[in-house]
């Protein structure tokens, strides 16, 4: 059995885990809203090529 001195170090290791996890989080959630971003201008741009090649009527 784990005396109290290795429940508070583990404690203390999980504790660090979790804060470093939470900023990998943040910073992988703002390249994802960079990435989006990028996609809706790519969309955008795409639109408006096909719109440009459709042959005009009249």
């Amino acid at each position: 059995m784990a005396g109290w001195k290795e429940l508070l170090l583990d404690t203390l290791k999980l504790t660090d885990e979790v804060k470093r996890l939470n900023r990998d989080i943040e910073r992988l959630d703002q390249h994802v809203v960079d990435v989006d971003k990028r996609v809706v201008r790519l969309e955008t741009m795409v639109e408006l090529a096909q719109l440009q090649k459709l042959p005009r009527k009249g």
